[in-house]
């Protein structure tokens, strides 16, 4: 069940640089509605982005890893298994190593160490001799393991861009629990100075990095290495919001991609088909972002680390070709997990308001996205639950919807748990399989979601006729590009639409096309669950339907034509 909601903004001026109604309107829709605001949405350079400065600790940082490098003591890089821990690594693991560091670097192993800091990296840490120990994409919530290092005399710079954890008082206040570490930098520090929260641990490496070239009066030296673009890489791959900052950074990061002169990330690109074409944040997203966390999900995500630090080119031909090809095998592996979910809930779950699913034969490393998966299809909360290398011991991972804080639920049943951990829209866990269909129960009888809170919202920016698409108006569009979380693609519907044929068409038979009756846009295409669709699209209703789609140019041996891309229909 779904509904279509109509947005109303409007702009705070009549006008800006002659833009269309329909573009300041699409604008006004994001919050984007003053002068100022188009101004900076439309040319925002880094100028406009806050300075580095403002973090809490960020000289206390920028001292202690320059005073590391000049006297040659040992730093060592500890990430995280994702896109954004891997690109923040190799970032903060160039920046210093050009600068003369005695720099290494650690991944953990998303099934063996599991995510972030953990005492066995430490000991190793220890083993090697290792002074500094900077942590990115993670350390905010492992006291005890900083602590542990600590005592082994390391000096630890913590930066990360999680939310901070706390107890709560008996009196309802919050108790943050930070740790102990040399410097803290996080964005979300109750006390940090700077403006903006919703940045990627690879943006912050990214922003203590230039830090430390500017203290040198290298700045120029450290544009030079084109680390934007994997800062762009970590921004857009951990959907962190493409709004101001972020937008800026990723705008300009998608260009020093293009031109990266990185071996590794060069043939990922070929491996893609993206060499000498202008790139997306849909190119990141769902092909580059992906391709890299598929070594996080099956394998180990050091050979993402091991493809940015490769010299020859060959060699890294031959990493990107592995990593393409085991991300394959990741589609599969969720395809087939995702369709055996489905059929357990048409058949068994009906009637729950929570899902929980468990697949035995599913790799718990893909856990998450057929969640996410099972989510998107019933638009209720979900969680994926499978076996673990623990005897008698699951592992799950849950997405949610906006009504269903997560991680506030999953405490209310805690005691049916190993433990667990997350946000308000997806969260992780671990149970005794003999408590699986208990941890079930107790969601569905403790949840208050009611019938309405299932309804798939869906929000149009203008009512605007397929017929009157063309070309031109739809390229115009790119001027709001980077699309992504916090700034989508904008969103058209149409009422009365009069189709003269419809047919499933691609090799698969996964596409609608329909054929309108008149206008510059002749076609339509519409994919996903098109079965539907097809259904309620009778020859007689065929003369008569809304639809909501987005607007975008079909090109075909040199040609562009208008093309509507149906997203849903009534």
């Amino acid at each position: 069940m779904e509904k279509w909601f109509l947005k109303n903004q409007r702009p705070a001026v009549p006008s800006f640089e002659g833009l269309s109604p329909v573009m300041m309107k699409i604008m006004a829709n994001r919050g984007i509605k003053t002068a100022e605001e188009i101004r900076e949405y439309l040319h925002g350079t880094q100028d406009d982005i806050p300075d580095s400065r403002l973090l809490k600790d960020m000289d206390k940082a920028t001292d202690i890893i320059l005073a590391g490098i000049a006297s040659g003591k040992k730093l060592r890089i500890m990430g995280d298994y994702d896109v954004d821990g891997v690109t923040s690594t190799f970032i903060f693991f160039t920046a210093i190593k050009e600068l003369g560091g005695d720099v290494s670097w650690f991944i953990p192993h998303r099934v063996k160490d599991g995510y972030g800091l953990h005492l066995p990296a430490i000991e190793e840490a220890k083993d090697d001799g290792i002074d500094v120990i900077i942590t990115c994409d993670n350390g905010i919530s492992c006291a005890d393991v900083i602590a542990k290092a600590n005592e082994y005399g390391m000096t630890v710079v913590l930066t990360d861009h999680h939310d901070i954890p706390y107890n709560t008082l008996e009196n309802g206040e919050k108790e943050y629990i930070i740790p102990d570490a040399a410097a803290v930098i996080d964005p979300h520090l109750q006390d940090s100075k700077y403006p903006f929260e919703s940045i990627c641990g690879a943006e912050v490496a990214y922003k203590v990095s230039k830090e430390l070239y500017r203290r040198l009066g290298k700045e120029e030296e450290f544009d030079a290495l084109g680390l934007i673009a994997f800062a762009a890489l970590g921004t857009v791959c951990d959907v962190m919001p493409l709004v101001k900052e972020n937008r800026i950074l990723v705008r300009d990061g998608l260009k020093a991609i293009s031109e990266t002169k990185n071996i590794g990330l060069r043939a990922l690109l070929k491996a893609w088909d993206l060499e000498n074409v202008p790139l997306t944040a849909y190119d990141l997203g769902f092909k580059i972002g992906p391709t890299l966390n598929a070594a996080g999900r099956l394998e180990a995500a050091a050979e993402a680390e091991e493809l940015f630090t490769e010299s020859s080119p060959e060699k890294a031909e031959e990493k990107a070709k592995y990593l393409f090809e085991l991300n394959q095998e990741r589609q599969k592996l969720c395809k087939e997990g995702t369709d055996a979910a489905f059929k357990i809930i048409d058949a068994e779950m009906q009637d729950d308001k929570v899902l929980v699913v468990y697949l035995p034969d599913t790799h718990e490393s893909v856990a998450g996205i057929i969640a996410g998966k099972v989510r998107e299809k019933y638009n209720k909360p979900s969680f994926v639950v499978t076996d673990s290398d623990t005897e008698g011991v699951l592992k799950g991972s849950g997405r949610s919807i906006p009504a269903y804080h997560m991680s506030d639920e999953l405490g209310r049943v805690k005691d049916t748990l190993l433990g667990f951990g997350g946000h308000p829209m997806a969260a992780g866990l671990s149970l005794k399989k003999e408590n699986l269909n208990l941890f079930r129960q107790r969601l569905n009888e403790l949840t208050t979601l009611t019938d309405d809170d299932f309804v798939d919202k869906r929000f149009i920016d203008i009512i605007y006729p397929i017929e009157m698409l063309t070309v031109p108006f739809i390229e115009s569009l790119k001027m709001l590009e980077p699309f992504g979380n916090g700034n989508e693609k904008p969103v058209f519907a149409q009422r009365h639409i009069c189709a003269v044929d419809k047919k499933i068409i691609g090799k698969n038979k996964n596409v609608l096309k329909l054929t309108m009756a008149s206008g510059n846009c002749r076609d339509a295409v519409m994919f996903g669950d098109i079965e539907s669709a097809d259904k309620l699209l009778t020859r007689e209703k065929m003369a008569n339907f809304a639809a909501i789609y987005s607007p975008s140019v079909n090109e075909w041996n040199g040609s562009k034509t208008p093309q509507a891309i149906i997203v849903s229909v009534k």
